[in-house]
């Protein structure tokens, strides 16, 4: 059974993040609607702060490591694949307000996530597609941007091209291949893993098939990661794939409902994966693997009528959470 605290309000909410910044623990949450509500809640304390006048559409929402006071979004983004305005943004934490604008242009940006090499912090930016002229349009493959957050507050950001290859570039994860940082993207060709070498950006395939969402996450208890997925596009399956030589074999599959907002943690001492359908059921729903090797993965229902479109398994002072933007619902909820 699970517990439910609805910590926001948010009209057609999409964006939920939680994460460390600082000396607090916040969760970051905005609307994908154009009346662009956007809220900093403080898990410690439980205030909620508005970040006023934005533009709608927000698609992602981070902190900038290092820098408290500052963090970024994706916003443009409107239902309907409306993007033709949307960017990367920059918002900055005053003592009584913010000061928010638009670091760069990324027609369709839908996700961003920054990770860390040589002591260095860098952002990677992606859009969905290059240009729409209508919801159904995937004719021209999403651009994928990297950015050196050096200075990020005081320089007009410089944003470099990495890739422009990728359809319904949708899916964006951090995760650690080999003992470093990267972020992963994914989209009709498969999933890739972006990094910096030095001073080039390299972009490297892991699996070649359609997938929506994926997350990394050591499901078995072996010290490596598994791969779990959304296949294909706003998908109908989830999959499990655990790393065999060079190789990713599937051992788990289950189906879904217009899949949506991936993630995996430890919740209650499990291995568990979350994820939301967007049809039918509109649940949100949990994966606790017990066994692996064998198939053995319980499916539990966290709450139905919700339309998840992002979700996170974390754990914060000793205590697991689950977070869901629940769009139908109009709010935000940790489940624990």
């Amino acid at each position: 059974m699970y517990k439910k605290k609805r910590i926001l309000d948010i009209t057609s909410v999409y964006t939920a993040n939680a994460f460390q910044n600082g000396s607090g623990f916040y969760i970051g949450a905005g609307s994908e609607s154009a009346e662009g509500e956007v809220y900093l809640y403080n898990l410690q304390n439980c205030d909620s702060s508005p970040i006023p006048r934005q533009p709608g559409g927000m698609m992602s929402f981070i902190p900038v490591p290092g820098k408290p006071d500052l963090f970024i979004s994706i916003m443009g983004l409107l239902p309907g694949f409306k993007g033709e305005d949307a960017g990367v943004y920059l918002h900055t934490r005053m003592e009584t307000n913010w000061e928010s604008g638009k670091a760069f242009a990324l027609p369709f940006a839908h996700r961003c996530e920054t990770f860390s090499k040589d002591g260095k912090h860098y952002l990677v930016a992606a859009s969905v597609s290059q240009h729409k002229d209508s919801p159904e349009d995937w004719s021209r493959p999403g651009e994928i941007y990297g950015v050196d957050l050096e200075n990020c507050e005081y320089k007009k950001w410089n944003p470099e091209l990495i890739d422009k290859s990728i359809s319904k570039n949708h899916g964006m994860s951090k995760t650690m291949i080999n003992g470093l940082d990267v972020v992963c993207v994914c989209g009709t060709e498969g999933v890739f893993c972006v990094d910096k070498e030095g001073e080039e950006w390299r972009i490297n395939p892991i699996i070649h098939k359609e997938v929506s969402e994926m997350a990394f996450f050591d499901l078995d208890g072996d010290g490596e990661n598994e791969l779990v997925t959304i296949e294909p596009f706003h998908g109908n399956s989830l999959n499990i794939y655990k790393k065999d030589g060079a190789n990713w074999k599937r051992k788990f599959s289950d189906g879904l409902s217009f899949g949506h907002g991936l993630s995996a943690g430890i919740f209650k001492s499990d291995a568990t994966i979350v994820l939301g359908n967007r049809a039918d059921s509109m649940a949100l729903e949990a994966f606790v693997v017990k066994d692996l090797l064998r198939g053995n993965v319980e499916r539990k229902l966290i709450e139905e009528g919700v339309g998840p479109t992002q979700t996170q398994v974390f754990t914060y002072d000793s205590k697991d959470y689950i977070l869901s933007a629940n769009q139908k619902k109009n709010e935000v909820a940790l489940y624990t």
